[in-house]
C-alpha cells in the first residue's frame, strides 16, 4: 500500500495545496484526476519518491519514504516504472533503443528473452512489428504506447503513468483499460494521473472520491464486454515475467 499523509506542495510562495490523504491499496488501478495546473504531475512525483513534498509524508508498506531507511526508498524506486506524456529521446534512437535501455536499467536479461518479451509487449500496446521504427517519427499516442511497453519490460511493482491515457487517444482506451487490470490482478499497483477519465471508465469506476483539488477512482479489476466484441484478456505474464495471469 502506499499513503499519503498531510502532503502540501507550496509554488511561488502559495499553497498549491495542503493536508492531502491519500491511500492507494495494492494490485489496485487508480487514477487522479484534476485541472490543469492542479499538481497532478508533482503528486506522481512525489508519490514515486523523486520528490520531496514541502509538508507531509508518503508510507509504503509501512516505511516511511522520505523519513525511513535510504535502503528502502532506493528499492521502491528501482521496483517502479514511470510513464510520461512526453519524453525527450537522442536523434536516431528507436523503440528498440528504447526497450533495451530499459531492459539494462533492470538489469540486463539474456538476449533471446529480450527479444520474445519486446515482441509480446509492443503487441499488447498496438505497435506490433515497431521495433525499428525511429522515435522521432512517432504521433504522440505511438510514443506514450513505446514508453508504456519499455518499462513493462522490466516488470515493475508499482507502474505511475501521466497523461498516458490522453496521449493514447480514444482508439486505445480500451485496450489500455484490460492491460492495466491484468497487470493489477497480477499484484502491482497502478496509479494515473489524467485530466479526467474515458466515460466507459467513468462508469465502472463510479463518481470517484474528492481529495483537494483531486478526484480519485479505482477502477474494478473486471470490466463489462466491450460491444464491438473484441477480447479483453490481455496476456502480461510472458513479457513481464508474471505469475500466468491474464487480464
Amino acid at each position: 500500500m502506499i499513503e499519503a499523509v498531510r502532503l502540501g506542495v507550496y509554488s511561488r510562495e502559495a499553497t498549491l495545496w495542503d493536508g492531502v490523504d491519500l491511500a492507494f491499496d495494492a494490485g489496485s488501478v487508480w487514477v487522479v484526476t484534476g485541472p490543469a495546473s492542479s499538481g497532478k504531475t508533482v503528486l506522481l512525483s512525489i508519490l514515486r519518491g523523486e520528490r520531496q513534498p514541502d509538508a507531509g509524508d508518503v508510507v509504503v508498506s509501512g516505511e516511511s519514504l522520505y523519513r525511513g531507511s535510504a535502503e528502502a526508498a532506493r528499492s521502491f524506486r528501482a521496483s517502479s516504472g514511470h510513464v510520461p506524456e512526453r519524453f525527450a529521446d537522442a536523434p536516431g534512437r528507436t523503440v528498440e533503443d528504447l526497450l533495451r535501455l530499459s531492459a539494462l536499467a533492470g538489469g540486463g536479461m539474456k538476449p533471446g528473452e529480450f527479444l520474445e518479451r519486446q515482441v509480446h509487449l509492443l503487441s499488447m500496446v498496438g505497435l506490433y512489428g515497431a521495433e525499428k521504427w525511429r522515435l522521432s517519427s512517432l504521433s504522440t499516442s505511438e510514443r506514450v504506447r513505446a514508453a508504456l511497453a519499455a518499462e513493462l519490460l522490466r516488470g515493475p511493482r508499482f507502474l505511475f503513468g501521466d497523461g498516458v491515457v490522453a496521449a493514447s487517444g480514444r482508439a486505445h482506451w480500451y485496450m489500455l483499460g484490460g492491460l492495466f487490470r491484468a497487470l493489477s490482478r497480477e499484484g502491482n499497483t497502478i496509479i494515473l494521473a489524467e485530466r479526467g477519465l474515458p466515460e466507459r471508465w467513468e462508469g465502472a469506476a463510479g463518481e470517484g472520491k474528492a481529495v483537494g483539488p483531486f478526484r480519485i477512482y479505482c477502477l474494478p479489476l473486471t470490466a463489462p464486454s466491450d460491444p464491438a466484441g473484441r477480447s479483453n484478456r490481455p496476456s502480461v505474464t510472458d513479457a513481464t515475467g508474471g505469475q500466468g495471469v491474464q487480464g
